[in-house]
C-alpha cells in the first residue's frame, strides 16, 4: 500500500524532478523533501497542498483516497491547457483529435495487456 510519503517520491521522479526542484516549486526547503522520502518526518498538514501543486495532482491523491472524479487529471496545466484549446478548434480538428486519442489508447491497450480496456471510448 502505497504512502503519502512514496507518492510524493514516484510522482517527484515521473516529472523528472529533483528534491531541490520539488522543494522549490513547493516553497519549501530542500532539506524537508530529503526528510519527507527518507521517512524522517510527515509533511504538515499546512505543506500538503503545496507539495500537491508542484506535483501537478491533488491533495486526496497524496493521501491516497481513489480516484472517483476528474479532479486529478484536471490538476495536471497541460491536461487542462489541452481541454480549454480543444473548445476553440474547427470540428474537422476535433475529429481529427478523437482518432489520435484512439490511436494512442489502442496502441497503450495492446502494450498493457492489464490495462482497462472495456473502457468507452
Amino acid at each position: 500500500m502505497e504512502t503519502v510519503i512514496s507518492r510524493i517520491r514516484k510522482r517527484r521522479h515521473e516529472l523528472n524532478l529533483t528534491q531541490t526542484g520539488l522543494a522549490k516549486a513547493a516553497n519549501i526547503t530542500p532539506a524537508a523533501i530529503s526528510q519527507f522520502e527518507s521517512g524522517a518526518r510527515k509533511p504538515s498538514f499546512d505543506t500538503v497542498p503545496n507539495l500537491a501543486n508542484a506535483l501537478k495532482v491533488t491533495t486526496d491523491y497524496l493521501f491516497g483516497k481513489p480516484r472517483s472524479s476528474y479532479d486529478d487529471l484536471l490538476a495536471d496545466p497541460k491536461v487542462s491547457t489541452m481541454l480549454k484549446g480543444i473548445t476553440e478548434l474547427p470540428e474537422k480538428d476535433k475529429e481529427t483529435m478523437f482518432e489520435f486519442y484512439q490511436f494512442l489508447h489502442h496502441k497503450n491497450a495492446a502494450s498493457n495487456p492489464r490495462s482497462n480496456t472495456n473502457r468507452e471510448n
